[in-house]
């Protein structure tokens, strides 16, 4: 498939350029053309996940084939694991399907292969670089997410040695959201409120600068959608 962006006028530029500039994060309201963004979604909605979490200090990716092989009381129990270590430890659980290595080993699916490249041509890194302002972007990698209920990610800033990271991203791909459903981008202040969140609105591109301390806040289980997002970091090769 092909993925287009959507034009921006020069005053809408400067609108994001501004707000990056002061706070370090903005959103691009309608960054892909509407029908390619339909189209994304429809292939992350039919996308095959694995569960991804922390175990102690590490990563941890848990296959749909061995939850599903668990007796509901194992399940219950390691989600009750997970709840309990997020009290007081960073800690995440949501859905994940490696898009970015998977193209890089040759078996991604096209529609993702097709996204790939195009978070890497040219039109979307030049349009990131003038952003952003930040002129050493020359990569973009990339995970599509699902966020069910219950699902979060506790505070983090994005910060990773040996990575240059510049800025992070989420292309949301959920149709309709409604805040009460949780899976907010909650910014954390210095004196300990939320700064400022922003909504998962469809086909909106969020920008935050690295390092930048964030959550996604837990999905409520009344939520009546998947929160659907490809997220990755603008990078140096």
């Amino acid at each position: 498939m092909t993925v287009t962006l959507a034009p921006l006028t020069e005053a809408q530029r400067a609108v994001i350029r501004e707000r990056l500039s002061r706070t370090g994060r903005a959103q691009v309201d309608g960054i892909l053309a509407e029908g390619d963004a339909v189209a994304l979604h429809q292939a992350a909605a039919g996308a095959e996940y694995n569960v991804v979490t922390r175990r102690g200090t590490g990563h941890v990716d848990l296959p749909a084939a061995w939850l599903a092989s668990l007796s509901p009381e194992q399940r219950m129990g390691l989600g009750q694991a997970v709840q309990v270590s997020a009290r007081d430890d960073f800690q995440y659980l949501y859905d994940n399907h490696p898009i970015y290595d998977l193209v890089e080993t040759d078996q991604a699916a096209p529609a993702w292969r097709d996204l790939v490249a195009f978070l890497n041509g040219e039109a979307f890194l030049a349009q990131m670089r003038d952003l952003t302002g930040e002129p050493r972007i020359a990569l973009a990698d990339a995970q599509l997410t699902r966020f069910r209920p219950g699902h979060f990610l506790t505070e983090h800033d994005d910060h990773a040695e040996g990575k240059t990271r510049f800025f992070a991203y989420v292309l949301n791909l959920t149709p309709a959201w409604r805040i009460e459903w949780g899976g907010l981008l909650a910014f954390h202040g210095a004196d300990g409120n939320v700064a400022e969140a922003f909504t998962p609105r469809f086909n909106t591109l969020n920008l935050l600068k690295v390092p930048s301390p964030h959550s996604v806040t837990q999905v409520a289980l009344s939520a009546g959608a998947e929160r659907l997002s490809v997220t990755g970091w603008l990078r140096a090769k």
